[in-house]
């Protein structure tokens, strides 16, 4: 029971950052009637959003508030502008928007500022931070995807090393091309493999494994000097599982890496066919983005820059624990 309660707690404790809110939090929401809206480019038929949502519903729950995930059951980046008018139909005291093409949802959020309605963007940084283009948002709720892809490539050649082999080219398969989280992640490999004089080429596939296996065994097919890959997310794990096995590879012929959790990564990490995976702790995604709206729409209170839920590795020395907490739903 004690384990338990911490698991529910820490995460407030995190978010609110030292500030007592949760008990007028909860009062206050009950008073208000308080809703919250997220829109996003993805849903639960994709493993990844399912626990985006779980954060997103707890966080809720605690607050005694209205939510709704408005999405596409898998991946949709062009339609996020339809919910965007759902999101604001709602007249919500906040929300809460991926942003994978910032000009798909600029007129969403723009409309929200003229209403009052606070926006942080999560998941999915805006491509154009710093620049002139920049959506007029709060701040971002998420990992670096740069920095996570630098992972990837850094352990990609740490584990060559280790065995005496010589990495020869990478593929970066990307299921949704043009999404901006996606294709930082490459690049972060890239960048890697660019100090090292090492071709990175990639990949357009979709988030069907079996589709897209088919496209990465050609693709290794007509590419042999190819001895690495790096995956993007659950759905591309998925495909480059099934492309294994075709193939007849075994552990570590071909250096992998990827993004986001599964059951699926987690068994391909415990038998060697992945390296590690970079978590960016979706949970947090939901949670802290729904009470950062709720703190933001009722004290006016923001921290002084982004929040960076990742990246974190998971590898052989911690997926077990990962495992059980993935169970639970936080991970």
């Amino acid at each position: 029971m004690k384990l338990s309660f911490l698991k529910r707690v820490v995460p407030l404790l995190l978010v609110v950052l030292g500030v007592v809110v949760m008990s007028l939090g909860a009062v206050g929401a009950q008073d208000d009637d308080l809703t919250f809206a997220m829109v996003a480019h993805g849903g639960a038929g994709n493993p990844f959003w399912i626990t985006v949502i779980k954060g997103m519903e707890d966080a809720c729950e605690l607050l005694d508030a209205n939510c709704q995930w408005l999405a596409d059951p898998v991946d949709n980046v062009n339609d996020m502008a339809g919910y965007w008018d759902d999101a604001l139909a709602l007249n919500p005291d906040g929300i809460g928007t991926t942003s994978p093409n910032p000009d798909v949802i600029r007129g969403g959020v723009e409309t929200a500022n003229e209403q009052g309605i606070p926006v942080i963007i999560f998941n999915t940084a805006d491509p154009n931070a710093g620049t002139d283009e920049e959506l007029d948002t709060l701040f971002y709720i998420g990992a670096s995807e740069f920095t996570g892809g630098v992972s990837n490539g850094r352990r990609i050649l740490a584990e060559a090393a280790a065995d005496g082999a010589e990495i020869t080219g990478v593929v970066c398969p990307i299921q949704e091309v043009g999404h901006s989280g996606l294709e930082a992640r490459c690049s972060g490999v890239e960048s890697v493999m660019d100090e090292a004089g090492i071709p990175v080429q990639r990949l357009t596939i979709s988030n069907n494994p079996t589709e897209s296996a088919a496209v990465i065994q050609d693709f290794f097919a007509a590419n042999p000097d190819t001895n690495a890959i790096t995956m993007l997310g659950p759905s591309p794990a998925s495909a480059w599982a099934l492309a294994a096995e075709e193939m007849g590879l075994e552990p570590r012929q071909v250096y992998a890496t990827t993004h986001d959790t599964s059951a699926e990564i987690y068994e391909m990490i415990q038998d060697g066919y992945l390296l590690q995976a970079i978590d960016q702790q979706p949970y947090l995604q939901g949670f802290e983005t729904v009470m950062w709206l709720y703190l933001n729409s009722q004290y006016e209170l923001a921290p002084g820059g982004d929040i960076f839920t990742g990246p974190g590795v998971i590898d052989l020395g911690n997926v077990d624990a990962i495992i059980a907490l993935t169970a639970e739903g936080y991970r």
